[in-house]
């Protein structure tokens, strides 16, 4: 199985702001995937970035470090990063604590289109790596 058939990411903006979601496993085999996805998504300059993890049904200790990263690069991309859909299974991921530790909830800021022709761009779906 190809690692687009395990993992499916989304991107919709929202003015400044940018919702990744993710569906499938997030593993060692899809976890370049969700950097390709995040890296074309902060190409676009974003203020915020929101990252849905709802549609993960597996996230080993290799997605873990893969989120951990992520962490790490927004501050340094000058993005805010707020993680959202969070499941009590990604706290039971056998792993390091400190990679555990990031799934603290996160609520993040209401995500409303904003007034047409506001920011040059309304909501808009940008697809990585997601198929009908």
């Amino acid at each position: 199985m190809r690692a687009d058939e395990l993992l499916q990411t989304h991107t919709l903006w929202y003015g400044d702001a940018v919702l990744l979601g993710l569906a499938g496993e997030l593993d060692l085999a899809t976890a370049p995937l969700v950097h390709r996805a995040v890296t074309a998504a902060l190409d676009g300059h974003p203020r915020t970035l929101c990252l849905d993890l709802a549609g993960l049904t597996f996230c080993d200790e290799t997605g873990l470090r893969a989120l951990n990263r992520l962490t790490r690069q927004a501050p340094t991309a000058r993005v805010s990063l707020y993680l959202t859909g969070l499941s009590p299974r990604l706290y039971r991921t056998p792993g390091p604590a400190q990679g555990r530790s990031l799934l603290a909830p996160v609520h993040p800021p209401a995500l409303t289109p904003p007034p047409a022709g506001r920011h040059g761009r309304g909501p808009s779906a940008k697809t990585a790596g997601l198929h009908a």
